[in-house]
């Protein structure tokens, strides 16, 4: 019986459907059997895929021990174990981690193929200054770590998105003896590629955790927009509702922004939106690997971001993007966009040969033996 590698996602998160597909893909083009094994909510992404996906009921994701719940009333593991009898894993490819169900299946996995190859797609080892997130934050960021060791403790392999997250996975997990491999997280090629105006200054992605976005400066920026008289035109793109943050500004400010959202809000939409701009905004105050990086770059359009680790080993300044302290002023960040505007014509090519370079899913052929533990056969 011919055996399957597995890309899991068993945590509802829209962009693990491209970076599963950005894993899956190249290993499926070097012959091995792909299905990909998604929480219920992907339904929505994968309805009219001609790809193998095998969706699992959790209920609410978002609530860890409601979805471990829904996970046994649902008959998830009688599920899984049919599946895993009629298409045996080799490789359990895990993109996006749901600690408390991933290792579950791992068992389930191996008591239909003992040899099956866990590998954990592992985002963010560590995080330090927990408490900047306030006490419940912290906590929970405190818990979900100890259960993802737990997770890598299951795992034959594991991949870490950036060299930073490498190093801090090295620092806080040394006593891991698998495999790891840096592999910068890979989008399929989903580029805009209508001829648009570039005009907006971005934001793209989640709007939570605000602080750590450094969302605060790119609204700060736009009330500062419109005091400068509205020299420069903003957008916000996200999948989360942004009625609060749109009240917290002025009604000047509210009115020169524009907002693309969708609770369904599809790579096409984003990569428009993306397209349609002059630069897209990263100030993140703390970074491990960004996946609207890998988005801006794609679509050809340069980043401003913060100097951190997780942003500049990808970027270069000047040419991809302008760099910028954390918590810079300003004038800085201002001026940084008129320097980008400047050179527009000159930085777009490089930033999409930067995507090519490094988050095309095509760069992952070069691992797929890696990822299945086996070398391929020619």
């Amino acid at each position: 019986m011919e055996q399957s590698c597995y890309v899991a996602s068993l945590k509802y998160s829209p962009v693990m459907w491209n970076h599963g597909r950005g894993l899956g893909e190249p290993v499926g083009h070097e012959g091995f059997p792909i299905r990909y094994l998604l929480a219920s909510g992907y339904d929505w992404l994968c309805e009219d895929s001609e790809l193998d996906v095998d969706l699992i009921s959790l209920g609410n994701d978002s609530n860890p021990l409601l979805s471990l719940l829904s996970f046994f009333t649902s008959g998830a593991p009688r599920k899984l174990r049919n599946l895993f009898r009629t298409h045996p894993p080799s490789t359990l490819l895990f993109v996006n981690f749901n600690p408390l169900i991933d290792r579950i299946v791992v068992r389930i996995a191996r008591r239909a193929n003992p040899r099956a190859r866990v590998v954990a797609l592992f985002h963010e080892p560590h995080t330090e200054e927990k408490l900047v997130y306030g006490w419940k934050r912290a906590l929970l960021l405190t818990a979900y770590e100890f259960l993802s060791k737990r997770m890598v403790r299951s795992s034959d392999a594991v991949i870490l998105p950036s060299e930073n997250a490498g190093d801090t996975f090295r620092r806080f997990i040394p006593s891991f003896r698998g495999d790891s491999r840096v592999i910068p997280l890979v989008y399929v090629d989903v580029a805009c590629r209508e001829n648009l105006d570039r005009r907006f200054v971005s934001f793209v992605g989640q709007i939570g955790n605000a602080h750590q976005k450094g969302l605060d400066l790119f609204i700060e920026m736009v009330e500062e927009n419109v005091r400068r008289s509205g020299g420069l035109a903003f957008q916000l793109v996200t999948g989360q509702s942004p009625r609060r943050l749109l009240e917290s500004l002025s009604a000047e400010a509210r009115a020169s922004l524009r907002v693309v959202h969708a609770d369904q809000l599809t790579d096409e939409a984003i990569s428009r939106a993306i397209r349609e701009s002059l630069v897209v905004v990263l100030l993140q105050r703390r970074v491990m690997q960004s996946g609207a990086l890998p988005m801006a770059l794609m679509n050809g359009t340069p980043v401003l971001v913060s100097r951190l680790e997780g942003f500049t080993e990808f970027v270069e300044e000047g040419r991809t993007a302008r760099i910028l302290p954390v918590d810079s002023s300003l004038d800085e960040r201002f001026d940084a966009i008129g320097e980008i505007r400047e050179n527009i014509d000159f930085m777009v090519p490089l930033c999409r040969r930067s995507y090519e370079e490094k988050f095309d899913s095509r760069c992952v052929a070069e691992h797929v033996p890696f990822l299945v533990g086996r070398p391929i056969e020619k």
